[in-house]
């Protein structure tokens, strides 16, 4: 008796309200039901139910025995684990998920796709948004050759039906990873999607910073960092299939040091927790910098690489015969040319490509295969997925990147902190914040000199400071920032949040350590909101029934008297003035302590 696959079940749950969508094409749906969608959720069922993590990377092991439920917080409330789908999105059919580089995005977004299909929630459809970059059609063109195996001929209105039954839920992932030459093209096609279908679910995670918050039918919900008590537990469960249960207690111990509370953003982070569990045995220290976690991943995967579930170490064979500096020049330039590039998964054609030019430029000689062979068996800093490699997380690859640019001569850096950073803006919508403090603990003069000071300058002669009302309208229009607001029951309107098209702490504002530029809008609501009711209401979207669907945003569009009156009381205008003052301090603190540090240098080298 032959079982039929997840696929068939989920679909079969679905079969009858499908069928809904015309007898004339029945016959063209059910080639499409039986060879596409079902070979789809089979296809990424299988690709997402065993897994390969940054720890576990020599074999693939079933997904829950290394998810960690990570947990999300709106403005209004926070969810500890997002088990039951229909509780979930009862209310909210539309959710951006947000965090840093490392928070657990991926594994959440694999561990909702899993939920949708073991309680036959919806039919769930992944789209990575970086295969959009150079794909010409629409997201529905996309998502209609991945799920009929580009065998919509005869009637191309059949997607339409199936799709407006509100049978799906769309997963979309890595916005950030949108070119920032494709940013406008893609979200306009993408909200006209959600738009279309909206009787659908949609999820979309982002790295902070790429404008995703501003999503206009979207609630935001962001990555909390780990507690004390979840980075134990976080712990425990990488340490399920592990001989040696005596790890445990020893990493927890360093963990739990007084000393190393100053490293708690390493700790709290699920990637940099597990590359310290993964280099304990050679490095049981916590390092005091974040470029030397990286750096000591990369020597305990060249030199005491081991499958984690096995207490002994053991070594690959080397098939290049390279030494380990080789290894490291190699990945050095291979992340120098492709970040810059925007590229951040690999197929065999450009990893072939990339490596052989290299290879002729720092004259080695081994086999592309042989050398191919290494990175992705041998020392595993890259895996395979299919027909495509990449890193074990995107920030290694900004590391090699950055600990290249540090030993360059000084006019090359120049060149790079001033031209290709400008140029890495249009393959990056945000999500560059790891990358930047990275270059900044390895190359802290060079980068502050060249890029960090010259781009706070840049910023600060953008903005009108002429008045306060003037400077306030300047910084709305530098964020695109948009204040969100929602209808209570009683019929008032409330502040529910903002968006802004770049956050401070996902860019180069970042490294001045400044507060947030406004006030808690959602104090004192009573007294402001009456002011811009009748605003409000010109931006209130209604349902077929006449009922408030949702508001629209409102930004510098608006400013109009009733927007300055508000502006003034909410402390709006007062927030932005103080935060310009905070931002003209911190760059003339900066630029003195470079000054000193760059004399200082001079002074001991005495030459």
């Amino acid at each position: 008796m032959i079982t039929a696959t997840i696929g068939v079940q989920l679909l079969n749950a679905f079969k009858e309200p499908l069928l809904k969508i015309g007898k004339e094409i029945k016959e063209e749906f059910f080639d499409i039901f039986n060879n596409g969608l079902t070979d789809y959720v089979d296809n990424y069922y299988d690709k997402y139910s065993k897994t390969k993590t940054f720890i576990y990377r020599d074999e693939k092991v079933n997904f829950y025995d290394v998810f960690y439920p990570v947990t999300i917080k709106s403005n209004s409330e926070k969810i500890s684990e997002i088990n039951e789908l229909n509780k979930l999105f009862q209310e909210r059919k539309y959710i951006t998920i947000i965090g840093i580089a490392g928070c657990g995005k991926s594994m959440l977004l694999k561990h909702i796709f899993l939920s949708t299909v073991h309680q036959y929630y919806a039919i769930p459809i992944v789209v990575e948004l970086r295969n959009l970059n150079d794909y010409q059609g629409t997201i529905t063109d996309y998502i209609t050759k991945q799920i009929t195996k580009n065998k919509l001929a005869a009637n191309e209105k059949i997607t339409e039906r199936i799709l407006n039954e509100g049978n799906f839920i769309f997963l979309f992932d890595g916005y950030d990873e949108i070119y920032s030459t494709n940013k406008d093209k893609i979200t306009n096609d993408l909200e006209e999607f959600v738009d279309t279908y909206n009787k659908n679910t949609f999820v979309l995670t982002s790295r902070p910073g790429a404008n995703a918050e501003s999503m206009q039918r979207f609630d935001n919900y962001y990555v909390q960092p780990l507690t004390k008590k979840q980075i134990n537990e976080f712990i425990h469960l990488q340490f399920k299939h592990h001989d040696n249960k005596d790890f445990i207690g020893k990493i927890i111990t360093v963990t739990e040091k007084h000393e190393n509370k100053d490293y708690k953003d390493y700790l709290s982070n699920p990637l940099l927790l597990s590359m310290f569990i993964f280099t304990f045995n050679a490095y049981p220290e916590l390092p005091k910098s974040k470029n030397k976690f990286y750096w000591n991943v990369f020597d305990t995967l060249c030199t005491k690489h081991d499958s984690f579930t096995k207490k002994g170490f053991w070594l690959h064979e080397r098939k290049s015969k390279l030494q380990n500096e080789d290894f490291e020049t190699i990945l050095k330039w291979f992340s120098y040319i492709s970040i810059f590039k925007g590229k951040y998964s690999f197929d065999l054609e450009y990893l072939k490509s990339t490596l052989s030019e290299i290879k002729s430029k720092i004259h080695i000689n081994p086999s592309l295969e042989d050398l191919i062979y290494d990175l992705s068996v041998s020392i595993s800093i890259l895996i395979q997925d299919g027909t495509e490699y990449t890193f074990p997380h995107k920030s290694l690859q900004e590391y090699f990147t950055a600990y290249l640019i540090k030993d360059l001569n000084d006019d090359q850096k120049r060149k790079i902190y001033q031209e290709k950073f400008n140029n890495l803006k249009r393959f990056t919508n945000g999500g560059n914040l790891n990358f930047y403090k990275l270059c900044y603990e390895l190359d802290k003069i060079s980068f502050t000199k060249y890029f960090l000071l010259p781009n706070a300058h840049d910023f600060l002669n953008s903005i009108d400071s002429t008045n306060e009302i003037e400077l306030t309208k300047s910084f709305i229009k530098a964020f695109d920032l948009k204040l969100m607001f929602g209808k209570k029951e009683n019929g008032s309107y409330e502040n529910i949040g903002y968006s802004h098209n770049f956050l401070p702490v996902d860019s180069y504002l970042a490294f001045f350590e400044l507060q947030h530029f406004l006030p808690d809008l959602r104090t004192n609501q009573e007294i402001n909101i009456p002011l811009i009711g009748e605003l409000l209401q010109k931006n209130t979207i209604l349902s077929e029934k006449d009922k408030i669907e949702r508001i629209k945003p409102i930004g510098i569009n608006e400013w109009d008297d009733t927007f300055q009156e508000f502006a003034l009381q909410a402390n709006i205008v007062g927030s932005f003035s103080s935060y310009f003052s905070n931002l003209k301090e911190k760059i003339n603190i900066l630029e003195k302590n470079i000054e000193e540090e760059n004399f200082n240098t001079k002074e001991l080298l005495d030459i």
